[in-house]
């Protein structure tokens, strides 16, 4: 892993290649005079036909969101600037998650070998690169959006459809208290429902999360129609401006989705017994199945941190 400190941001396209690398905004910088322009030229040329980087260009998409430029110089000095270890910048991949957590928080934060709880990190900005193949946040369709507002058809808990905006630009990693990876899962946030939950209260819970404690529950209400889940819901003292958990993708007057290939539509029965891989390995982390929590019981689990992409 690259451990270099990240040098100045790219942040301007050229067609639809970026100017890179990770460490400055040319891929080497000339001796003085023609011959180090020309070396730069063939250099740059060769580069941008690298089946490397087209394979590169192809599995990591970045948005136009603000962030977006940021993180991928960010995964470039992770990997070292070299296309062929593309594969590295994945969730399932706990030496990047790491990295990626420290370089984006400036060395503030990192991943700690001795925590008391489970250890939740929210990078803001960090689905850049890491868009799905399928779904709301499909690759093919992220390059000419803005990933932090995104307009979607969705539905509320009332059964209401709406088009709703949604931040699609954040990545939840979740590590054990010795500090190995128990999984990890990009978010899609609802950021305004028409007549439900406006950008202000949205706001105001989400930046509320940093070092607060992340406890588990069960939501059944069956007297409701609601579709049952198991929500994280942190202690921000918010509560009063909305109640927000993450779950699985269903209806929502505001709580965040997990993202996850597979998951049933809102009007399957299974959604109701169906849980994202990564609730059910956070359970599994301290012993327990999905069916060990009961409505009413709250499970304490660790604390979150946030850390923006900038």
């Amino acid at each position: 892993m690259g451990s270099q400190k990240p040098g100045p941001v790219c942040s301007i396209r050229v067609g639809d290649d970026w100017i890179d690398a990770g460490t400055a905004c040319r891929t080497r910088v000339g001796a003085p005079g023609a011959t180090g322009i020309a070396e730069d030229l063939i250099f740059a040329e060769l580069a941008a036909t690298s089946p490397f980087k087209k394979n590169f260009d192809s599995d990591h998409v970045y948005s136009m969101a603000p962030a977006a430029a940021r993180k991928r110089t960010i995964d470039m000095q992770i990997i070292d600037n070299d296309y062929s270890r593309s594969s590295e910048i994945s969730l399932s991949n706990e030496a990047y998650l790491k990295e990626l957590i420290r370089i984006a928080s400036g060395g503030n934060n990192e991943v700690s070998v001795s925590a008391k709880k489970i250890q939740f990190f929210i990078v803001r900005g960090g689905a850049e690169g890491l868009f799905p193949v399928s779904g709301w946040a499909a690759r093919s369709g992220m390059a000419n959006v803005d990933a932090n507002d995104v307009k979607l058809p969705g539905q509320t808990t009332s059964g209401a459809a709406a088009d709703f905006h949604f931040d699609l630009d954040d990545l939840l990693a979740v590590f054990e208290p010795k500090g190995k990876l128990i999984g990890a899962a990009l978010l899609q946030r609802p950021t305004y429902v028409p007549n439900r939950w406006s950008t202000n209260s949205a706001n105001e819970v989400f930046n509320a999360w940093d070092n607060k404690e992340v406890a588990i529950y069960r939501n059944k209400h069956p007297e409701l129609g609601w579709v049952e889940y198991l929500g994280l819901t942190v202690d921000e003292g918010k509560k009063k401006v909305g109640w927000v958990d993450i779950h699985k993708q269903e209806a929502t007057n505001g709580c965040i989705f997990i993202d996850q290939q597979g998951t049933p539509a809102v009007d399957d029965p299974s959604l109701d017994s169906f849980e994202p891989k990564l609730i059910v390995d956070i359970l599994a982390s301290i012993g327990k199945t999905p069916s060990d929590i009961k409505p009413g019981q709250r499970t304490s689990l660790g604390i979150m941190h946030l850390i923006d992409v900038n």
